[in-house]
């Protein structure tokens, strides 16, 4: 799966108007895009491992973006705005200017447009992605109601997957929990942890995941067959001791990778490839 020698790789580019956002170029001409939005304290690329390195044709014809963003700071519900104003620039047409490079061309041929739509979420960046899709979902019915014609968003053409999604909130259990048990340290490190405006938001119960789920039932209530990106495809860590493993009425059956733990779930490589399948198929 990893890069050989004599293998044209992607080419990566920092994408500067948007600080944190990596994009990696496909050699060829691609097929589709695949974005990816890390959880908490997570890196834009460094928190997905070797994705970029699969040498497979299917890989080799993906650009893919990842969303970086301050998760100790920056509330969930900022994010998934600047994920669903952002994205339309990338998706369904790349613009040209990403595909050149001190005045060479990355890759041959002009622009053409993607043919389809991943988005890839882990943990915090799950309900990330959720929100985004649902705030979309929810705009386009509002403005169905006085322009029935209006165009479907191009972001509700994703099919989403989900590595351990926060979606029904962080629960103290393993090391965490262990320092739960004992006064002094939990007393200080909850302190630093609820500093971050994005861990608040991810405590159970809270409006922001409360919302997000209700927004996504409702919308998928009204039209369910235009609505496949807020029906995610999701793959648990087992065992998982940050998330609360529970999916949303709306979701299909969800599925759970064994021996991996919540940071490793999303990580591939040579030995554990399980990411890149599930990212492709949807299932494990």
């Amino acid at each position: 799966m990893s890069s050989s020698s004599g293998t044209q790789l992607h080419s990566r580019l920092d994408v500067g108007t948007l600080p944190g956002w990596v994009l990696y170029l496909a050699p060829v001409v691609t097929a589709r895009l695949i974005v990816f939005v890390h959880g908490f304290l997570g890196k834009a690329v460094k928190s997905w491992q070797r994705f970029p390195d699969n040498t497979e044709t299917w890989w080799q014809e993906s650009d893919l973006l990842f969303v970086g963003y301050d998760s100790s700071h920056e509330k969930i519900i900022g994010v998934a705005a600047r994920l669903r104003r952002e994205l339309p620039n990338f998706y369904p047409l790349l613009p040209a200017r990403y595909l050149t490079a001190g005045g060479f061309s990355q890759r041959p041929g002009p622009p053409s447009p993607y043919r389809s739509l991943l988005i890839v979420g882990h943990s915090q960046g799950g309900v990330v992605v959720r929100r985004a899709l649902a705030d979309v979902a929810l705009d386009w019915q509002a403005q169905q109601q006085h322009n029935p014609g209006c165009d479907r968003p191009s972001l509700l053409d994703a099919d989403v997957r989900l590595f351990s999604p926060a979606s029904a909130g962080f629960r103290a259990a393993g090391p965490l929990g262990m320092l739960q048990a004992i006064p002094a340290w939990w007393s200080m490190i909850n302190v630093l942890l609820r500093s971050s405006s994005a861990f608040t938001d991810m405590q159970p119960g809270s409006q922001t995941l409360t919302s997000t789920r209700q927004m996504t039932e409702t919308a998928l209530s009204a039209d369910p067959q235009n609505l496949g990106a807020l029906r995610p495809a999701i793959v648990w860590a087992n065992p998982d001791n940050v998330v609360i493993s529970v999916r949303y009425l709306t979701d299909p059956v969800d599925d759970a990778i064994d021996h991996t733990d919540h940071v490793s779930v999303c990580k591939p490589d040579q030995n554990y490839p399980t990411p890149w399948t599930f990212v492709r198929t949807g299932k494990i």
